[in-house]
């Protein structure tokens, strides 16, 4: 069975000290389900010393994916090779698992998150910039939620094959914007530029990430 460690980094869980040598990673689902049990927050594991993931280990990571996706939170990798990225984009599961550089790009963005959060909320706005026969580019900004502005934009784009949508500015997503997002990548071109993490990490839980070009 395999010896692990949940630390609380007061904001994160952490995995340490895990032999991903084992046989038995058991020991691991249950730790970090006791964990949830006294706080729910997001769970980060470094692949900082490993060099090489077998499927075994990749199942075990889906598992704690679909364990933290259960309880809406996420389940972040850091500190990966390139043999592993290359190993995750083969085998897709780079659409699905929340990656950063290092821990302190992830430590980062916790902090850019609790900014935004503490940011006055902006009513929805949007523009369309520039089109090109096809191709419609367009800038929000704000809060996207259902209602008048959300419905004028999908009627303004629905003649375009081709979108190129600027999130820079946009601070969130309600979830009748992602199902529009969802259902326009369907028969569309769909590109989004500039969305923070948060909105990434939407994308990934409503399974979207891989119909749209992130740039």
């Amino acid at each position: 069975m395999s010896e692990c460690t949940i630390k609380d980094n007061d904001g994160y869980f952490q995995i340490v000290d895990f032999n991903l040598e084992a046989d038995d990673f058991h020991d691991i689902f249950q730790k970090i389900e006791d964990a949830l049990l006294l706080k729910k927050q997001d769970l980060l594991f470094s692949l900082a010393t490993v060099g090489v993931l077998y499927s075994s280990h990749l199942a075990m990571l889906v598992r704690i994916h679909q364990l933290m996706h259960k309880n809406s939170l996420r389940f972040v990798i850091s500190d990966i090779s390139a043999e592993i990225k290359n190993l995750l984009q083969i085998t897709q599961l780079d659409s699905i698992f929340s990656t950063y550089e290092t821990v302190d790009d992830f430590k980062n963005s916790l902090k850019k998150i609790a900014e935004e959060k503490t940011q006055p909320q902006i009513n929805f706005e949007w523009q369309i910039t520039k089109t090109d026969q096809d191709v419609a580019n367009v800038i929000c900004q704000g809060n996207m939620f259902a209602g008048e502005q959300l419905d004028k934009l999908q009627e303004s784009v629905s003649d375009f094959y081709s979108i190129i949508f600027d999130f820079s500015n946009l601070q969130s997503m309600d979830s009748a914007s992602i199902t529009f997002l969802d259902k326009f990548a369907d028969n569309h071109s769909v590109s989004v530029a500039g969305a923070n993490e948060e909105l990434i990490e939407q994308f990934r839980q409503k399974l979207i990430y891989g119909k749209m070009k992130l740039l």
